[in-house]
């Protein structure tokens, strides 16, 4: 599987390495990832806003997902959610 990470928000690369970790897992799960491109971008300074774009490359359309937040936790979360919600829906049909 091949990853692109654009961190444009200049995070910490635990959250990236986070961020490959769960892909990788729900790929050994539901399968059928052939790559994924993670976009982090800051769209505020102040208070920090944190928007986070994930686009998983499956046969047929791609499935993309974003959120944002301030908290990074919550981020990755919310966004592991979703990817999670996302592939159940493709794996039904």
């Amino acid at each position: 599987m091949k990853f692109t990470i654009r961190n444009q928000a200049n995070i910490s690369n635990k959250y990236l390495r986070f961020a490959k970790w769960k892909i990788r897992k729900l790929s050994k799960t539901y399968g059928n990832i052939i790559y994924s491109d993670i976009f982090v971008k800051k769209v505020s300074a102040n208070p920090q806003l944190y928007a986070v774009t994930v686009r998983m490359g499956v046969p047929g359309p791609d499935i993309i997902v974003s959120a944002k937040s301030n908290n990074l936790n919550r981020l990755w979360s919310e966004i592991s959610n979703k990817m999670k919600r996302q592939l159940r829906k493709y794996n039904a049909k």
